[in-house]
């Protein structure tokens, strides 16, 4: 059994006096909507916000293991729903990767090899060669 710090219990409990606070201030607000004269329809508008705030701010804190837990549950169901599609994925970016860096690497070769082109047929020759080795013509 994995202990959860005890703040989380703390948080869920502020979450639900929240609940109470905001279903009092709403009973207080409606009372006193038509008497203007008390203080009621303000007091309870009040009690309500607040109320509501620290709900929202008492469960979304309190609640987070749960949440946090729940994603990943979700997370795991998605991926495994998806395995196929994700694998293809990962296949496809690995091929172009690799056509990528194979384009790369040659580059680079070609660069320190210092190609040139034949000045007859236009073929890719080595800078150092004498003749070309598609039409055989002299450099």
């Amino acid at each position: 059994m994995d202990k959860k710090p005890l703040y989380f219990l703390t948080f869920k409990i502020l979450g639900c006096v929240g609940v109470v606070a905001l279903i009092c201030g709403i009973i207080l607000a409606v009372s006193g909507f038509g008497d203007f004269e008390s203080n009621n329809f303000m007091i309870g508008t009040f009690v309500a916000v607040g109320g509501m705030a620290l709900t929202m701010f008492g469960m979304l804190i309190g609640f987070a293991p749960e949440m946090a837990k729940a994603s990943a549950k979700t997370l795991k169901y998605i991926q495994e729903e998806n395995k196929e599609d994700l694998t293809a994925i990962a296949n496809n970016n690995a091929e172009i990767m690799r056509d990528a860096i194979s384009t790369t690497a040659s580059a680079i070769a070609d660069g320190v090899k210092k190609t040139m082109f034949c000045k007859h047929c236009g073929a890719k020759i080595d800078a150092d060669s004498k003749f070309c080795s598609s039409c055989g013509k002299e450099q």
